[in-house]
């Protein structure tokens, strides 16, 4: 059985080829990717940190190679009571479910620790289109069905990344800053935990 013939399709100086056989070149993951690296590594760095933290302190060391980051956390408020506002403590914890949901690709939910760490996340507008027959002219029909919203679901109206799709999810978090949001969330974290370091 031969393989069909690759999808070619140019919109505006996005080019996007599929072919059947292997990985279709994406410039949303070509734009995206990096962006998303970095969330990951920042929030990876949060856990180091806490972890090392952890094995510094007397009493402490038997938390550091703990499985769950939340027992880690949890020993480390105890410990440091009265040096950790209740605001860094929320932090923290938000934090740690932050770096689950951009680690898992559970954009919805990042985005929802976002607003709970007091960050407004951005909008794009990404619209999920189903697109059972890939031709030139079925794209360029569905195109106008979306400008006219009778086709398509925005990306921001759905309940999941699921219901969105993670393709979709990633063009609309990655369009939004959302991954440089939590870089920052990440980066303050991180500073906590530096400062108790220092205690």
């Amino acid at each position: 059985m031969s393989t069909p013939p690759p999808m070619d399709c140019t919109i505006g100086n996005l080019r996007y080829c599929e072919a059947r056989d292997h990985m279709p070149k994406s410039p949303i993951m070509e734009l995206f990717l990096e962006r998303f690296k970095a969330a990951a590594a920042e929030g990876a760095a949060v856990e180091l940190k806490l972890r090392v933290l952890a094995g510094k302190v007397p009493g402490l060391e038997k938390y550091a190679h703990q499985k769950q980051l939340e027992d880690i956390e949890g020993e480390l408020g105890k410990h440091f009571g009265a040096a950790l506002s209740a605001e860094e403590k929320e932090t923290l914890r938000l934090c740690r479910q932050l770096r689950n949901k951009v680690l898992h690709s559970d954009f919805y939910a990042m985005r929802e620790k976002l607003k709970e760490l007091g960050q407004q996340p951005g909008r794009v507008g990404v619209t999920k289109i189903d697109f059972p027959v890939p031709t030139v002219a079925e794209f360029a029909r569905k195109m106008e069905a979306v400008k006219a919203g009778t086709e398509g679901t925005v990306i921001t109206d759905t309940s999941s990344t699921e219901a969105g799709g993670i393709y979709g999810w990633l063009f609309e978090v990655g369009g939004a800053g959302d991954f440089e949001r939590a870089c920052d969330a990440f980066k303050k974290s991180q500073a906590i935990v530096d400062r108790l370091a220092g205690v």
